[in-house]
């Protein structure tokens, strides 16, 4: 047996599932932008930790800096101050896939847009040394290249 539908119930029918996919969707919103403060913090800490293994009391990582496209997920930027000179840098923290996989590499680029290949953070040991001796990499090269781009 066939079961007509009038224009109204299937009108309300259409609006309860809009409703529930708005909902859902502002749940998605709402818990990226929550979560935003705690990444943020959690990759200064990590860029705060590589420079005091590295060059211990020259830096302080201040403010995240928003990146101009939204669709880069690969890299964060703060800004960055050298307590030597004063002088004011921005600190990049980017994932970066080696041979053992993806890892943050750490770049700072000074107000003319020259960009140094700090080194990789959070690996220790072996690893890091070989990871250190393998700085010529294409990967490296293309994120040297393409960070003036992103702040501009």
């Amino acid at each position: 047996m066939k079961q007509n539908t009038t224009y109204k119930t299937f009108f309300l029918n259409y609006l309860i599932f809009i409703l529930i996919a708005a909902v859902i969707f502002l749940l998605l919103i709402y818990s990226v932008k929550v979560s935003q403060n705690s990444w943020d913090n959690n990759l200064k800490q990590t860029i705060e930790t590589f420079f005091d293994e590295q060059e211990p009391d020259n830096w302080i990582v201040e403010t995240p800096v928003r990146i101009k496209s939204p669709l880069i997920t690969s890299l964060a930027c703060y800004d960055t101050r050298n307590k030597k000179n004063g002088e004011y840098y921005k600190t990049f923290i980017v994932r970066i896939q080696t041979l053992y996989g993806p890892v943050p590499g750490i770049f700072i680029m000074d107000k003319n847009n020259n960009v140094d290949f700090k080194g990789f953070a959070v690996i220790h040991g072996r690893v890091a040394e070989l990871l250190h001796k393998n700085t010529f990499s294409k990967r490296i090269d293309y994120w040297r290249m393409r960070i003036p781009e992103m702040v501009k």
